[in-house]
């Protein structure tokens, strides 16, 4: 019984085993194609961007409630008034125009329809009072306007999961 050599007799030179293994090419490019969106969320891919943003949120609330351990309710107001702005730019799509008041933002953002307008209100006004505002900002009116961004950024990631979703 003679043994059996693949290289011996020349099986890279038969052009059925190219095309046999360009056909498993093409059989795992499709299999990777179709499954590209699930491979690329168990390897924790897609949406850096987004996660980034949540990140930088995250630390914003940290120093956000350093700010408000210390008394210091205006400068906390204020970023609390900023990390609103980027949420809203993130996950809503709505920009403030650089001649945009705070009060045309939050207008704009109550008028979209799934946002709070309780929760935008707190936060305008805490930040109005923080930022222009003759007498200091109550306890009160700052854990209002916290309150009023915990629920706007609730609402603000779970609109933009939806509209992540219904893309696919």
């Amino acid at each position: 019984m003679k043994g059996y050599n693949f290289f011996a007799q020349g099986l890279f030179e038969n052009p059925l085993f190219f095309v046999f293994v360009l056909g498993i090419a093409i059989v795992i490019s499709a299999v990777i194609f179709y499954f590209r969106n699930q491979i690329k969320e168990a390897l924790g891919m897609g949406a850096a961007k987004k996660t980034i943003t949540e990140q930088e949120i995250e630390q914003r609330l940290v120093q956000i409630r350093q700010l408000a351990r210390q008394q210091m309710f205006r400068e906390a107001t204020i970023l609390m008034w900023q990390t609103m702005s980027i949420a809203s730019e993130q996950f809503l799509h709505v920009g403030r125009a650089p001649n945009e008041s705070a009060r045309q933002l939050g207008v704009k953002l109550m008028n979209r329809g799934d946002v709070d307008p309780s929760a935008i209100n707190a936060i305008v006004m805490a930040f109005e009072k923080a930022r222009y505002g003759q007498t200091p900002l109550t306890t009160q009116e700052f854990k209002d306007g916290l309150s009023g961004l915990h629920q706007f950024l609730q609402t603000a990631t779970s609109v933009a999961e939806t509209e992540t979703t219904e893309e696919f």
